[in-house]
């Protein structure tokens, strides 16, 4: 034992020698190689190296809250890079690299917006229209001080409008339409003083509109589709205050604009007062039962998705004579039996068109209200069941662009009369080639209006409804106007509810107009969406060009006005394809349309780009804000 624990001790002692004398014989050169060993091992494994920018680390967090990673969406937004300005949808200014711009349309993203926008405080355009985005507007994103644009339409978006959106200072386009926002308009929004564009259509707003700021500037366009809103913006008058009526019995008008009876001195108004305090709080027990209602009614509509975010209602009635009549999204001021007598008083003074699908007249009703009114011929009886269902489909779609069919009414077994809302300028084609342009002639920023709009609509029908619409007719005799020149498609759905069904009485073989057509639906009659955007492209180059599509300047030459484009094209001739009419324009603007409607019409189909690809290039050609406020002034002027 004794023998065993000394040799462990010498085996000790020799190891320690051992490592003494390693050491002795490392010395300072041993040493300074450990040294440099090290510091190459730190450069190489120091984070700061790779480390992303605090905007690249808030857009990961977008990223999560958009559920992008489950659905395979921006991969190339990845950590490892420095910084995220070669990501997907990302723009950043030069030399900082601060993100300026996140352009995410079209992407299927869902989720929610992440209070993480507020950490991206240069921002500048914020794009993430037509999308499946659900949940409320962060109110983080007053942190975003720099931003310009803001477009978040078309997609799930809840709650209100957070009033912190007033301390954009700088904003100049607003876009926040076919959401499922609700409650009132904050009046912040009327101090943004360049705000030049403003659309909140197609909602759930309440309420009065301020009358303040630049809020008093936008007129009903912009708050189309919300039933609830009332104000100046939209003439439409609100309830009275607090439940009062709005103008008591002898009361001075003057003095109860605002919607409360002024209280007196004179005692011998005191019981006049009292009763409309009872009569006030009726109204107010009355209009709170109404919003607790229809609040339920909403909440259940909003477990369904209908076609295309919108929300069907339908009332069927029949009278007594057998004529039937059958209504959508609108609540009549009107009796079943005056609108029929309405319709059956109507003859050959009150047509306002014809077309290959029926013919068109203005309906008057007592109020002065009027509508339009298309009847078709029906040849089978049998398909009037399939008929109505896909009446009741066309019914369900809301747009601002979109003319909205109200409901129809069956007064002969052979014939529908189709209601439309009334759009009072008339067609685009009128407006555009008709009498009168010169004394109200369209210029370049009104014809791009135009075609902005007509894109959201034809676009809306492509890729929003479910299943998808394809015109087949888009022509500018299509394109209604309203009286602020905000444009709506109509005859949507009419093409595949009659030709399809063989039920109604067209001149063509197909559906459509001569020198609007796409060659390949000339030659096999199959119409897709790929034939829409070409006769898109068509109304493009007739915007620019101020002629008709048959024009006889150059179907005298055999061209179309495709090829004659190209003709004047290849010859450098810009100043003779603009219309003189179009005003000051500059010559990269028309270029770049141009070159748009030379895409929309390319030969080959397959290489056309979808209705959302073309909306999308118009908007940044036309409505999205450059980095200098000088651009601003120049594409925001409509």
């Amino acid at each position: 034992m004794d023998k065993i624990e000394t040799t462990t001790r010498r085996r000790r002692k020799g190891r320690s020698s051992s490592s003494r004398r390693r050491q002795g014989a490392r010395g300072p050169a041993g040493l300074v190689a450990t040294a440099l060993a090290l510091l190459c091992a730190c450069a190489f494994s120091t984070p700061a190296a790779t480390a992303l920018t605090p905007d690249g680390e808030a857009l990961l967090e977008l990223k999560l809250a958009f559920n992008a990673t489950v659905h395979h969406r921006l991969t190339s937004w990845r950590r490892s890079d420095p910084n995220p300005c070669v990501w997907e949808g990302i723009s950043c200014s030069v030399p900082d690299l601060r993100v300026q711009s996140i352009n995410l349309p079209y992407m299927q993203l869902g989720g929610i917006i992440s209070p993480s926008i507020g950490r991206l405080d240069k921002l500048q355009r914020l794009a993430l229209h037509q999308n499946s985005l659900h949940g409320p507007i962060p109110a983080e994103i007053k942190n975003c001080t720099e931003l310009r644009a803001i477009y978040l339409r078309a997609n799930y978006l809840q709650g209100g409008i957070p009033s912190e959106i007033g301390e954009l200072v700088h904003l100049t386009i607003l876009d926040l339409s076919s959401n499922l926002l609700r409650g009132t308009i904050p009046a912040s929004i009327g101090s943004l003083t360049h705000l030049r564009f403003l659309n909140l259509s197609t909602n759930f707003f309440s309420g009065e509109i301020p009358n303040v700021g630049v809020l008093g500037a936008f007129k009903s366009s912009s708050f189309v589709g919300n039933l609830e809103l009332c104000g100046l913006s939209i003439q439409k008058a609100c309830r009275g205050t607090l439940g009062f009526p709005a103008v008591l019995p002898h009361s001075d008008p003057l003095s109860s604009a605002g919607g409360v009876s002024p209280i007196s001195n004179n005692k011998k108004k005191t019981s006049r007062f009292l009763n409309g305090v009872v009569i006030g709080s009726m109204s107010t027990l009355a209009l709170a039962l109404i919003a607790v209602l229809g609040f339920l009614w909403i909440c259940l509509l909003s477990r369904k998705k209908s076609v295309g975010g919108n929300y069907v209602k339908m009332d069927k009635k029949t009278v007594p004579d057998g004529a039937k009549l059958v209504t959508y999204q609108w609540n009549l001021p009107y009796s079943s039996s005056e609108i029929i007598r309405r319709l059956e008083l109507l003859d050959e003074e009150d047509v306002v068109g014809c077309g290959g699908f029926g013919t068109v007249y203005r309906m008057v009703m007592d109020d002065g209200t009027s509508f339009a009114v298309k009847r078709i011929d029906l040849s089978r009886q049998s398909r009037d069941r399939t008929m109505e269902k896909e009446l009741e489909f066309l019914g369900s779609i809301r747009h601002i662009n979109l003319v909205t069919l109200r409901g129809y009414c069956r007064l002969l077994p052979a014939a529908k009369l189709l209601v439309y809302d009334f759009v009072e300028l008339g067609s685009l084609d009128c407006y555009l080639h008709g009498d009168g342009q010169e004394d109200q002639p369209l210029n370049w920023n009104a014809r791009m209006k135009i075609a902005l709009g007509s894109a959201r609509g034809l676009a809306y029908l492509h890729h929003d409804c479910s299943p998808g619409i394809v015109h087949r007719d888009i022509k500018a005799s299509n394109i209604l106007l309203d009286r602020s020149l905000e444009p709506r498609v109509s005859d949507f759905g009419l093409a595949k509810l009659l030709v399809d069904n063989a039920a109604a009485h067209v001149t063509t073989v197909v559906a459509g107009t001569f020198g609007y057509l796409a060659p390949e639906y000339l030659q096999n009659g199959h119409a897709t969406e790929k034939s829409d955007v070409y006769s898109f492209g068509v109304l493009l180059l007739e915007l620019v060009t101020g002629k008709r599509p048959t024009d006889s300047c150059f179907i005298k030459k055999g061209l179309n006005i495709v090829g004659w484009l190209n003709t004047l094209t290849g010859e450098h001739r810009l100043e003779d394809i603009v219309d003189e009419r179009c005003g000051d324009v500059e010559v990269e603007a028309v270029e770049a349309i141009l070159d748009i409607a030379a895409m929309c019409t390319d030969a080959d189909p397959a290489q056309r780009p979808s209705m959302s690809a073309v909306l999308k290039m118009l908007e940044e050609e036309i409505l999205s804000p450059c980095m200098s406020e000088l651009c601003y002034e120049q594409h925001l002027e409509l």
